[in-house]
């Protein structure tokens, strides 16, 4: 008999590889899914046990990246021959339950017709969307371009900017205007990520040493994957190159410590992204559906 029960410690490990095969497109680390469960505002998460194995995962928590108040995103994921068994129903039921206080509920939807459908049926209708994107960087053959007065540099390099790199967040539109996100917040859930990988998270710095852009990546050093954190440059650089700099050197460097695969999300409309992720040779694989409903 399946047993669904809270989220502990000892589960992340096995949660880590459950989420590998149900969204491969996302990294986590057993430390990051332990350290999220800890620090994130309304986090709460259950597991799925069967003959003691996790089988399924559900999670709930206030998204804080938002002007939007009281705004939660619930989801639920069930391995796939323990579907169709009433786990995914049950499972999502707490997640809600949970999430019952929330003004608008959220939720996102992989490749999965059939999660889709899930999903509406409960009332979720679609408000955002993106193209999930898949490279083997060691096959990226792109040429890097000079850039006369700009020098890029891994994360690991900058030193203790913490502020400078706040700063670059908020202006370069990381931030939503009016969320609540402090430096202290920023550090602690960005820059303290245990997933952000600071060898082959790259920023370009100008001849003043101003942060101006920067292509991150998150890492599963075990399993050889990576996803990108976030790519971007100050709006009055942009289409100068400069985010083909960083990002063709955090590939490289992705390559060179044997990551075999980085996933990315761009949004549809970001001709300028996908057609550069298009250089650098990555595929597109499918669209992520980002729902909503009133809660």
């Amino acid at each position: 008999m399946a047993e669904i029960r809270v989220f502990e410690p000892e589960d992340a490990e096995s949660v880590v590889s459950l989420l590998s095969t149900l969204t491969p497109a996302v990294v986590h680390s057993a430390a990051s899914l332990r350290r999220r469960e800890r620090i994130e505002p309304q986090r709460q998460s259950w597991v799925v046990v069967e003959d003691g194995e996790v089988v399924g995962f559900a999670t709930s928590f206030l998204q804080i990246w938002t002007a939007e108040e009281g705004r939660m995103r619930v989801w639920a994921g069930v391995r796939e021959d323990r579907r169709r068994q009433g786990v995914g129903s049950a499972l999502w039921e707490r997640a809600l339950d949970h999430a019952r206080q929330a003004s608008k509920l959220t939720t996102e939807v992989d490749d999965d017709q059939a999660a889709l459908e899930f999903a509406e049926h409960r009332g979720f209708t679609k408000y955002d969307s993106e193209v999930i994107s898949r490279l083997d960087p060691v096959r990226c053959t792109l040429d890097p371009k000079p850039h006369e007065g700009f020098r890029a540099l891994g994360l690991d390099e900058l030193g203790d900017r913490e502020q400078d790199l706040f700063e670059f967040y908020g202006a370069a539109d990381g931030i939503p205007p009016g969320a609540p996100i402090t430096l202290e917040r920023f550090s602690s859930l960005i820059l303290g990520n245990p997933t952000l990988d600071r060898p082959t998270s790259v920023v370009v710095l100008d001849e003043d040493d101003r942060i101006v852009s920067l292509s991150w990546l998150l890492v599963d050093r075990e399993r050889a994957r990576a996803e990108n954190e976030w790519t971007a440059t100050l709006p009055e650089l942009r289409g100068r190159g400069l985010a083909r700099l960083a990002k063709l050197d955090s590939t490289r460097r992705a390559a060179e410590a044997g990551i075999r695969v980085i996933f990315t999300g761009n949004a549809p409309g970001n001709a300028a992204m996908r057609e550069l992720n298009r250089r650098l040779g990555y595929e597109e694989l499918y669209v992520r559906q980002d729902l909503e409903r009133t809660a």
